[in-house]
């Protein structure tokens, strides 16, 4: 069984690689602005499957892991999950999409 990845580790990596980029914060506050994920946090008892803690939103996948919710929005002129996967490919040193895809799929979460 893999050890519990609340996808925070990722960002701050990803948000290390980017400077003057605060990408936590632009998460934070812009889950406002994503209409799935508005709708989890203002009625959170409705979605059990899902935590909001300290303005960070996650779905639980199993008892001891939890992937990061990352909204579908703009930071800085760019989607963050655009920044997101850019930056997971550098930092796995360009291994190709596949892996890619499946380093991300362990640390967050997105509605496709």
């Amino acid at each position: 069984m893999r050890p519990s990845i609340e996808g925070d580790s990722l960002i701050d990596v990803v948000a290390g690689g980017r400077a003057g980029t605060d990408l936590r914060e632009a998460i934070r506050y812009q889950y406002s602005m994503d209409p799935v994920f508005s709708t989890i946090i203002e009625k959170p008892k409705e979605y059990k499957n899902f935590e909001y803690k300290d303005g960070l939103l996650y779905v639980i996948i199993h008892q001891d892991v939890k992937l990061l919710c990352i909204p579908d929005v703009i930071h800085e002129k760019r989607r963050i999950r655009e920044i997101i996967l850019d930056e997971a490919h550098s930092l796995l040193a360009h291994l190709g999409a596949r892996k890619t895809m499946s380093y991300l799929r362990a640390h967050v979460w997105w509605k496709t």
